[in-house]
């Protein structure tokens, strides 16, 4: 069998070696890291319809790309909530443990994270030119958030400083819609129809862009609605299109006011995922910021709050790699 050519080089290093993999609804991302590292030419994408689950993934990655790595610890990231030792995909069934990946890879360390604790663990290990500034908030510390705008939607407070962070999980997608204003309210009822709960990932995602095109063209909601690509296509051709992004970043302010105020992140809100990638030309033009400020007495307040977007898309496994060194297995 040919081997990267990569391969040879990276055996030589004798460090601490770890398998590290972002998982997402739609796409796997597994890498090797050495001595805290990340090892970006070995990374490798899956794409999930054409796997069984994690542990498939990981042992096809080994045998194919390093058939004679040793990875002393495993860590893996899941768009999912995960409990003791065990991580469920939110939009796709499977579930994995840490006692599976242990196995499926001969590491003595497996670990597993939601990926906004991944996203969250990551930031402090970033350079500057990953973020890109939406709003410049004035506070310049405290606290920070992760909002992730991709096949679903959810967010994780990051509190803490340097290595020395705690990431708690988070199932914010699944709140309940909020309805800033009478159109969204009108999106909000047709959401209800179709899925019989209206929850903010129900716009706040790829598939979200769609249910927003779909309820202003009129479609019927129980129809398949166009994707995220084919409107972001047609923007300059279809008002409806270019609406529905509209529609969307005032949800995404809305939103993100909400989670500012819940947690005070005086540090930064930061964006994330694959949606949050595609706007990018368009948070400045837009809703964001007036929904974002719409609190009220609190509207000055809301000048505290940094946003920014984050352009490097290693984060998540960058984070893996963050967590096993914060838990001593850089030491093993």
């Amino acid at each position: 069998m040919q081997l990267p050519e990569w391969y040879g080089s990276w055996k030589k290093n004798m460090g601490q070696h770890y398998l590290v993999a972002d998982v997402g609804g739609t796409n796997t991302r597994v890498a090797l890291a050495n001595d805290g590292k990340l090892q970006t030419q070995t990374i490798h994408r899956y794409r999930n319809t054409d796997q069984s689950g994690v542990v498939e993934i990981l042992q096809k990655y080994l045998a194919e790309q390093a058939p004679e790595a040793r990875p002393d610890a495993v860590c893996i990231d899941v768009a999912g909530p995960v409990g003791t030792d065990e991580g469920q995909l939110t939009n796709l069934d499977w579930t994995v443990t840490s006692a599976e990946l242990c196995a499926a890879t001969g590491a003595t360390f497996g670990a597993i994270l939601n990926d906004m604790q991944a996203q969250g663990m990551a930031l402090s290990h970033l350079p500057s030119t990953a973020f890109h500034s939406i709003l410049k908030g004035t506070a310049q510390s405290g606290n920070r958030m992760v909002v992730n705008i991709g096949t679903g939607f959810n967010s994780a407070v990051v509190l803490g400083e340097g290595p020395k962070l705690t990431v708690p999980g988070s199932e914010t997608g699944h709140v309940n819609l909020p309805v800033p204003s009478p159109k969204i309210y009108e999106l909000h009822q047709f959401l209800t129809e179709r899925f019989g709960f209206a929850s903010a990932e129900e716009v706040l995602s790829g598939r979200g862009l769609g249910h927003i095109y779909g309820f202003l063209a009129g479609l019927d909601p129980r129809q398949p609605f166009p994707s995220s690509h084919h409107i972001m296509s047609n923007l300059r051709s279809d008002p409806h299109a270019r609406k529905s992004v509209d529609i969307m970043l005032e949800v995404l302010g809305c939103v993100c006011g909400n989670l500012a105020l819940t947690h005070l992140p005086f540090g930064g809100i930061y964006l994330v995922g694959g949606m949050a990638q595609v706007l990018a030309d368009y948070y400045h033009d837009s809703a964001f910021h007036r929904a974002f400020v719409a609190k009220g007495r609190f509207a000055e307040f809301m000048d505290q709050f940094s946003v920014h977007l984050v352009q490097d898309d290693h984060a998540p496994l960058v984070g893996c790699i963050a967590h096993l060194q914060h838990h001593g297995h850089d030491k093993l």
